[in-house]
């Protein structure tokens, strides 16, 4: 009797470290995403406030604009 809570005890221990470590390496992959899109918006926000990014000098040259 005393094997099977010992065994039971021990194949509990091993799973919650199991999902442990799922858990941490989920949180981990979370964290990397939060850091790639706000590296994202940091490149966008940059590039709105320069001038609208890649501007050709003959843009808005053809522009027939009658009222």
């Amino acid at each position: 009797m005393a094997f099977d809570v010992t065994s039971s005890t021990a194949g509990a221990a091993i799973s919650l470290r199991q999902a442990q470590s799922q858990f941490d390496f989920g949180l981990k992959t979370l964290n990397q995403d939060n850091q790639q899109q706000a590296a994202a918006a940091t490149t966008l926000l940059q590039a709105g406030s320069s001038g609208g990014g890649s501007v050709t000098p003959t843009r808005g040259q053809n522009l027939n604009i009658s009222v």
